[in-house]
């Protein structure tokens, strides 16, 4: 089951693409409040050419590991750039990556920035994956603009550097930052890749992966969103959390097959 719709009024900048043994989520990360990002191209067009080079090399480089899959698709995407752009500029439009791929008797997963990959094992647990790093740089300034974000100054020195957060971007090397695992094929259920536009119902408005699954099974994929506008629509200051009020929200949810 999959969903992918925009934040109230805007364009949808996530980006999912499903086969019977891989899966992707894509979000791509929002312009900053800047004159130049040294790039011609807006943020769909980064992330739908980076989507379709990372779904083509899953579906035809069966053994390679994720983040190679990923560091080729970057490099793929900047060669589409051309000479216009300035990939060197610390602000070029990115994405958050996560990848979920069925490899033998493994359940391989991938996630890059804040995108997640959760799962339900066979006993009924669950558990998740979060590259949440963005969310524990030391000293970060946030500003007051148009949402509470950080400063864009701030942002162009520590994205996809140490110690800092990475995103799929115009670097190859941003690939082999990324968090990856994998689980035993024989105890996964299900799986499921979402956005954080859908996570955070569990990051801010207390529910479980369990409640996410659940809610699918009962209610399906499409109405998480609903939950989602729900819980933004309810919350009292929505202006206390660093980021939009609403966001794309996408979410492909799997089951396994033994």
């Amino acid at each position: 089951m999959t969903v992918s719709e925009p934040a109230p009024g805007g364009a949808n900048d996530d980006f999912l693409l499903v086969s019977g043994r891989w899966a992707v989520v894509l979000d791509g990360v929002s312009s900053y409040p800047v004159p130049d990002v040294g790039c011609q191209h807006n943020v769909p067009w980064f992330v739908n050419r980076l989507g379709l080079h990372l779904g083509y090399g899953l579906a035809t480089s069966t053994g390679s590991a994720l983040p190679d899959l990923l560091a080729a698709a970057i490099d793929r995407t900047a060669a589409e750039h051309g000479s216009a752009c300035d990939l060197n500029h610390p602000l070029t439009p990115a994405a958050t990556v996560a990848i979920v791929r069925l490899a033998g008797d493994q359940v391989e997963w991938l996630v890059l920035g804040d995108a997640t990959a959760a799962w339900v094992l066979a006993d009924g647990s669950t558990d998740a994956a979060t590259d949440d790093r963005a969310d524990h740089l030391p000293n970060a300034p946030v500003i007051v603009a148009d949402v509470r974000r950080y400063d864009p100054d701030f942002v162009a020195k520590v994205r996809n550097q140490p110690g800092g957060f990475w995103v799929a971007a115009a670097d190859a090397t941003a690939a082999y930052q990324s968090l990856t695992g994998s689980i035993s094929r024989q105890v996964v259920q299900r799986v499921g890749l979402m956005s954080d536009g859908v996570t955070r119902l569990v990051e801010r408005y207390g529910w479980g992966w369990s409640d996410v699954f659940d809610h699918v099974d009962q209610h399906g994929a499409r109405s998480l969103v609903g939950a989602v506008r729900k819980a933004e629509a309810a919350d009292p200051d929505p202006s206390r959390w660093r980021g939009k009020p609403h966001d794309d929200a996408t979410a492909v949810i799997a089951r396994v097959a033994a």
